[in-house]
């Protein structure tokens, strides 16, 4: 079912890529940064991945009705809302990582192309076989290089498996791959053509987060299934560092890194990471390198805790491990009936989050810079306080802050998002709306709780 839905998306997306850019010739008449910064701003050039989000949630939805009916756990409510956190993250992040990964291919063919492959349909056949090969590349070296793991840790960092892992990815990672994706306009291709290719490779690593697929014959020899990513995801001895490929298993195939799926997978990480908050997701590696490399004495050795690979100490080792990074001084509660009363207002935050992320998507190109700006923020903001709330925990004066940020969202809202008609009056109601309810209805149960307790 869900290999149905990839290809029949997939299609649709390539009848459009061959309408808008393939018609009459593939002549590719925008091949300049400003003349790409003018295609994303048509109005009648719809946002894919904005369309398709709905899509994935639904799948998601499915898969995780599917799990409780049969009792599996494959579903933890404050993992999901955390992959989709860090997911609206990376979606934002992104906007701005396509335009310099352009500006970026550009400037390398300009200066260092060897050969023009010929604008037709065959450069677009070459353009997903060689994507798929460095992103092979690439996928291993994140998992051999100090540095580059730490932008990819956070996709292996949930215990669970499921198709929400796949929105479960750093911007970092995105923006470690730029050096990799500038060889190939080097060897003859066009950066709009490889642009475009990421973007539609990229929807198939959401179908292979699932372990309800199981394997799939003769497939299993050409093209990576949920049966090889299982692998790859998880932390058996057997399993680890295996299957790297993005679209194609050959290159596993290729080059000694192939793995078959044999016995049941333990998911996660090797060391004792716990999940705390998306912002502890994305950035707990990071500062164990920079811890590290403060405690580590000598430049050399300061230099290959960036670049030797993950779980390498010098000779005198280490003060701390990564796993006992913390995270930003949050508190965990152990009263579940703290956070109940709570609970409302967290699922209004975060399907209001969700929905108003999806619209911004949709329809930023023909916003202002500073509304689409303002209203990412807003929204990526509402499903993040949504996780810590739904996986019961806080930071300090965790209340004030998020009154203070409803606060200041709704009044600024007003002079950036109002003026915009229905959709900018629509989203500042939502927030005074959150604001509201956090100050009439949570405060009063806050204050009840604390009365019953006294």
């Amino acid at each position: 079912m869900f290999y149905v839905v990839f290809f029949v998306v997939v299609y649709r997306i390539g009848v459009a890529i061959f309408r808008n850019y393939c018609w009459g010739g593939c002549d590719f008449p925008y091949m300049d940064v400003f003349a790409f910064m003018e295609i994303r701003k048509t109005k009648n050039m719809p946002n894919y991945i904005a369309l398709l989000i709905p899509v994935f949630l639904l799948l998601i939805a499915i898969e995780w009705w599917f799990s409780v009916k049969r009792n599996d756990e494959m579903y933890e409510g404050s993992n999901t809302v955390m992959n989709m956190a860090i997911g609206a993250v990376d979606q934002f992040g992104a906007l701005l990582y396509l335009f310099g990964l352009f500006v970026c291919l550009k400037f390398s063919q300009t200066h260092f192309q060897v050969y023009a492959l010929p604008k037709d349909w065959r450069q677009w056949v070459l353009a997903f076989v060689f994507v798929d090969l460095v992103a092979y590349w690439y996928h291993r070296c994140s998992h051999r290089i100090n540095f580059l793991w730490a932008g990819h840790v956070t996709h292996h960092s949930s215990k669970y498996f499921n198709l929400s892992n796949g929105f479960r990815t750093s911007p970092f990672q995105g923006l470690f791959r730029i050096p990799f994706w500038m060889v190939l306009p080097v060897l003859g291709f066009d950066p709009l053509v490889l642009v475009i290719t990421f973007k539609v490779v990229g929807l198939h690593d959401f179908f292979v987060h699932t372990s309800y697929i199981p394997k799939l014959g003769w497939l299993e020899y050409v093209i990576v299934t949920p049966s090889h990513h299982r692998v790859h995801h998880g932390k058996n001895d057997i399993y680890i560092d295996k299957n790297y490929g993005s679209a194609l298993i050959i290159w596993d195939r290729m080059f000694g890194t192939y793995q078959e799926e044999t016995e049941p997978v333990e998911y996660g990480l090797v060391s004792d990471y716990e999940d705390k908050n998306p912002v502890h997701a994305i950035f707990y590696h990071f500062k164990y390198l920079f811890s590290s490399i403060l405690q580590i004495r000598g430049w050399g050795d300061k230099m290959r805790m960036l670049f030797m690979p993950p779980g390498w100490v010098p000779a005198g080792g280490l003060a701390m491990k990564s796993e006992d990074v913390v995270g930003l001084g949050e508190n965990s509660s152990d009263d579940d009936g703290v956070y109940a009363h709570q609970m409302p207002w967290a699922l209004y935050l975060l399907i209001s989050g969700i929905f108003g992320f999806v619209v911004t998507l949709y329809i930023y190109k023909s916003m202002p810079a500073v509304a689409a700006a303002f209203s990412f923020v807003l929204w990526i903001g509402n499903i993040v306080q949504a996780s810590y709330l739904i996986g019961g925990r806080k930071y300090r004066y965790f209340g004030l802050i998020e009154s203070s940020r409803l606060l200041v969202f709704s009044i600024l809202g007003y002079w950036i998002l109002w003026p915009l008609g229905i959709w900018g009056q629509m989203a500042v109601a939502m927030v005074l709306l959150a604001l509201l309810y956090r100050l009439v209805f949570v405060r009063r149960k806050s204050t009840e709780t604390c009365m019953l307790e006294a």
